[in-house]
């Protein structure tokens, strides 16, 4: 029998959060030169070896480097804190087929959902980095299964993050 065991990781994000975040606010974001999508590319790259580096090697997981922030971490969760805490998921549309954040569903509740880390997320790319969003995959989504599969946006000050690991065993 397969069982699952979470531990809290919010504050080894946070701490990656803080370095990546001054890395673009503090060497590219002032100089107008480096404001640019080459710059952010390059950016992304150190984006990707610091979180490999602060937030994998720490909780000793392995992850395709190349595959960061762009398929869900199946073994981040990211879980509501309180009873109910808003949402943005993505509605594709065949204009743009990644989608809006605009589903009519904007609140989720802690147990209702399975939400997998893909990166952090700022609307201005190229702007002041806060990193003040989570952006998620749903695996699961007891209320609203039609959802499984889309992308959402829930902002870090409301969830933690947590590692969840299958463990072998009997219950007992």
């Amino acid at each position: 029998m397969e069982l699952s065991s979470s531990k809290d990781v919010t504050g080894v994000f946070d701490h990656y959060r803080t370095s990546v975040r001054s890395i673009w606010n503090a060497a590219f974001w002032p100089d107008p030169d480096f404001r640019n999508w080459d710059s952010l590319d390059g950016w992304f790259e150190i984006a990707r070896i610091l979180f490999d580096e602060l937030v994998l090697r720490k909780l000793n997981k392995r992850f395709p480097v190349e595959d960061l922030f762009r398929r869900p971490i199946p073994f981040f969760s990211v879980a509501p804190a309180a009873s109910t805490v808003p949402i943005l998921i993505a509605r594709p549309t065949p204009e743009v087929p990644k989608g809006l954040w605009d589903d009519p569903v904007n609140r989720v509740a802690s147990g209702d959902a399975a939400l997998h880390f893909l990166a952090f997320f700022d609307w201005n790319q190229l702007d002041y980095r806060d990193l003040q969003y989570y952006h998620v995959s749903i695996a699961a989504f007891d209320k609203h299964p039609h959802l499984i599969g889309r992308e959402a946006l829930i902002e870090r000050q409301y969830v933690p993050v947590f590692l969840v690991e299958q463990v072998s065993g009997l219950p007992g």
